[in-house]
């Protein structure tokens, strides 16, 4: 039937119908599909199909004080890739941001954060004809347990057992990733995934394979190329075992090994404060006159004073962060710590300042400054809401108060409390150490407290708000260190960047206290209290003090202790001082014994008189002209043997051996006794130094070792704080440049304390000339130091910069001392065209010639020494402190 033809035609197109349908849907998926995907892959990673990948990390484990581990990534993509341009641009561009993400994190996170990556540079880039190479470097110090992301690598670390993995960025996933290097320093692994392609044991080595298991050769713009030039790259998983001492420093810097490291350094402090008292009873059982003037009685009340509240701020110092977080890890207090432990930080260290203040009683305006910045302070911990601050001083990025907090300027009115902490705390130091050297120089009558200058307190208010502007400074370049590759145009970025900075620079408190009473105060204001009791015993003994007492004697030794001696005895993490400070005791008690017998001064003109009993200031002229007239016949002698001139050689010969005896009182009358062997007129007086007393020479030996140590100063100033990658450091530190003015300082004052002690004991010292003086002071220098040698050799870390000090003080020492034997003959002067002729003559040729070598030796040394250093690189900790809870490793931190 016909009806029966159209009914199988229209059954035929009905049957195509949900066909058609079914393609069109099939493909309309696949297409929205592929348009979606192409609009989430931001890094178009299948143009990086062709990168090429090589990836390396180094671990070194000699040599240094924590265990090191150096990244380094290259990366080479086509110049086809949409993004290579914004390579080139500024860091600082939003474009340059987003390139680096795809190259070196996760795409998918727009706030990365590390605090464990060191970058000493930028990445480098380098154009090429078809291609952009990205080249970056990163290092991290593995000085706690917590995770270690540096570059594409990560670190977890264990108890014993550390596992290192590559973590390769998504966008690069389908690249050729040519080779893979892992440099374990020279420790074989314990376990490793996959199996390394070549290499050794402890020098591993994966060559990456392409799609087909081939090594392609790219060519740009070649679809079917890009497809097979991809491969995945290892899995890399190692396990690994570093050094005990290595593991063992991680843990101090954990809970509870952090409150280990400040009870081990406990017992120095107790020893120093325990020594430190038994100066003031030997000072009170033997003064300077008799009976003892207010001076003397009050500056050895002041020292001991001074010295229980120096050890009472330094258990504050030890404990008050350590403790804090122990607390809030343990759970114990949780009130306490998490909610109040920045307000008890500003309590603290409010409180410790006030006490300096209390010692100090500085001056009526002094006092009104520091009253109105404890008002200040007291105000932000118990009601910090008044000044738009945060309750419990705490801001979290998805809190309602970032939004005011930066409209208010909330960072500056907290910047504003810690310039009032360190006003109060500058204030206090400054009145203490006034006080304590005024009180050796006023009148007995009148009070030397009380004065305090107000040109002074003007710039330590200039000082105070430069120190809290640049801690805040520094604190907002940590974070561009540490995010550096955020997306700034995300609504979260502001929020999470105010808070982040607020959350670090919150801990100014706690940091100011542990730096600069930590570091340095601890030990300036009870060296000037020594200071000022010598000054009062030497007025009070006048012209008779030749030689320091016993008790002055055990005073210098606690000086050096604490002023000159190098605080040493750090080993795997974990301080360990008291052997230092024994080999201290042991090596200077060893020295003054040696002094007393074979010291020019002390060696016998009869049996039991020694020669310093013989010898007084008033014959010191006598002693002169005979030195004099000792040099000149030497020089006649000399001409005599070399036919330069005639004369009587048995004359010169017979006034010279006069020259060499000494008048002797007797039962019969005065009689001439021979000088001991191997001394003479010049050795005599040299052996007396410049100045009459003991404190004379002290005084002069300090002012030549301040000359000498200022460009000792700026060596010791670019080993430690400048060299390689250490001053782009003082940028992220929280008190950077303050450290570098502080460590002039420090650096100063110990060598001028060193002078001191030379000039204190000159006269005791064996040695005929001065440099063999300060060959002997050098000697009881390097005894800790040697100690610290030997225990890091045991333990396999680092010496740091201990030798250039140790070449540094001898230098210093060494040109001291050179100095001291010029300024003894000084009256010779003008009869000498400059300084150099007089000391030719009073070495004599001979001698000159070995203390000229001498000195071109120490300055050969040092300079080896300086290009040793020029070619290390310094250790740079850029981890948070350990015991900081509130930060942490990763992108823990980041929303």
């Amino acid at each position: 039937m016909p009806g029966g033809g159209l009914s199988r035609g229209l059954r035929a197109r009905l049957f195509l119908v949900p066909i058609v349908v079914a393609f069109a849907l099939f493909f309309s998926f696949t297409s929205v599909g592929g348009v979606a995907r192409a609009a989430d892959d931001a890094c178009f990673s299948g143009q990086l199909v062709s990168a090429r990948v090589t990836a390396s990390v180094r671990m070194t484990h000699s040599g240094e004080d924590y265990t090191k581990a150096e990244g380094r990534l290259s990366v080479t993509v086509p110049r086809s890739w949409r993004l290579s341009e914004a390579l080139l641009l500024n860091g600082d561009t939003e474009r340059y941001r987003s390139a680096m993400r795809c190259l070196l994190r996760e795409v998918d996170d727009p706030f990365p954060y590390r605090d464990t990556e060191g970058r000493p540079r930028p990445p480098r880039i380098t154009v090429q004809k078809k291609w952009v190479s990205v080249e970056q470097r990163v290092t991290t110090w593995v000085n706690n347990r917590q995770q270690h992301d540096f570059g594409v690598w990560r670190m977890t670390e264990g108890k014993r057992l550390w596992t290192l993995e590559l973590l390769p960025p998504q966008a690069l996933s389908r690249s050729w990733w040519q080779r893979v290097s892992v440099d374990l320093g020279g420790r074989p692994a314990r376990r490793v995934s996959p199996a390394p392609t070549t290499g050794s044991d402890a020098m591993l080595v994966w060559i990456g394979k392409t799609a087909d298991g081939s090594r392609p050769t790219l060519k740009v713009g070649g679809a079917r190329t890009a497809k097979k030039a991809g491969g995945a790259p290892p899995a890399v998983r190692i396990t690994l075992q570093p050094p005990a001492a290595k593991a063992l420093a991680t843990w101090w810097n954990e809970d509870p090994g952090y409150l280990v490291y400040p009870a081990a350094w406990l017992p120095w402090d107790l020893l120093v404060l325990a020594l430190l008292l038994f100066v003031v009873r030997a000072l009170r059982r033997d003064p300077g006159a008799s009976p003892p003037g207010r001076a003397e009685r009050r500056t050895v009340r002041n020292l001991r004073n001074f010295g229980c509240l120096m050890f009472a701020l330094t258990v504050v110092c030890y404990f008050d962060d350590p403790l804090l977080a122990h607390l809030a890890n343990d759970s114990t207090a949780v009130f306490w710590t998490d909610r109040h432990r920045v307000a008890l930080h500003l309590a603290l260290t409010l409180a410790t300042g006030l006490c300096l203040c209390a010692f100090g009683r500085p001056g009526r305006m002094a006092v009104a400054a520091v009253t109105a910045a404890a008002s200040y302070v007291t105000v932000v911990v118990l009601r910090p809401g008044w000044l738009t601050l945060p309750g419990q001083l705490v801001l979290n990025w998805d809190d309602d108060q970032v939004e005011p907090f930066r409209e208010a300027g909330g960072m500056y009115t907290y910047a504003a409390a810690c310039a009032c902490l360190v006003l109060i705390w500058l204030v206090g130091a400054t009145a203490s150490l006034l006080r304590l050297l005024r009180s050796c120089d006023a009148p007995a009558a009148v009070s030397p407290q009380g004065r305090f200058p107000h040109s002074v307190l003007g710039v330590l208010l200039l000082v105070a708000a430069a120190v809290a502007t640049a801690s805040l400074w520094s604190a907002e370049n940590r974070w561009l260190q540490q995010s550096w590759l955020s997306r700034h145009a995300e609504a979260l970025y502001e929020p999470w960047h105010v808070s982040s900075v607020f959350d670090d620079f919150r801990m100014f408190p706690s940091n100011w206290l542990d730096w600069f009473f930590g570091s340095h105060f601890w030990w300036w204001g009870p060296s000037v209290a020594i200071v000022a009791v010598l000054r009062a015993r030497a007025v009070a003994r006048g012209r008779a003090a030749a030689f320091p007492s016993a008790s002055e004697e055990l005073s210098l030794r606690l000086f050096f202790t604490v002023v000159v001696t190098p605080v040493v005895g750090i080993y795997a993490g974990v301080p360990f001082p008291l052997p230092s400070l024994l080999a201290l005791w042991l090596a200077i008690t060893a020295l003054l014994a040696y002094g007393r017998k074979r010291a020019v001064l002390h060696r016998p003109l009869r049996p039991g008189h020694p020669l310093h009993k013989e010898i007084r200031e008033s014959s010191r002229r006598r002693l002169h002209r005979n030195a004099r007239r000792h040099r000149e016949l030497h020089a006649q002698l000399r001409r005599l043997e070399q036919g330069q001139q005639d004369g009587d050689r048995a004359r010169i010969e017979q006034e010279l051996d006069r020259l060499h005896r000494l008048p002797y009182p007797s039962q019969s009358g005065p009689s001439w006794v021979r000088l001991p062997s191997g001394v003479g007129p010049v050795e005599l007086a040299l052996a007396w130094g410049p100045r009459a007393t003991w404190w004379g020479n002290a005084r002069r030996a300090a002012y030549f070792a301040a000359l000498f140590a200022l460009p000792a100063d700026v060596v010791s100033l670019w080993a430690e704080q400048l060299r390689g990658s250490l001053w782009n450091d003082t940028f992220t530190q929280p008190f950077g440049f303050a450290e570098l003015m502080a460590s002039v300082i420090t650096d100063e004052v110990t060598w001028v304390g060193a002078g001191f002690m030379l000039g204190a004991l000159w006269r005791v010292l064996p040695g005929r000339r001065g440099p063999v003086r300060a060959i002997a002071l050098s000697l009881v220098y390097t005894a800790p130091v040697l100690v610290q040698w030997i225990g890091t050799e045991i333990v396999d870390q680092s010496f740091s910069t201990w030798a250039l000090n140790l070449s540094l003080t001898l230098l210093v020492l060494t040109l001291t001392a050179v100095a001291m034997d010029i300024d003894t003959f000084r009256w010779e002067g003008h009869y000498w065209p400059n300084k150099a002729g007089l000391l030719l003559s009073v070495y004599q040729w001979r001698t000159a010639s070995v203390q000229l070598a001498f000195l071109i030796a120490q300055f050969v040394a040092l300079v080896s020494i300086w290009q040793q250093l020029k070619g290390g690189e310094p250790m740079v900790l850029i981890q948070h402190d350990p015991s900081d809870v509130s930060g942490g490793g990763g992108s823990s931190s980041s929303p």
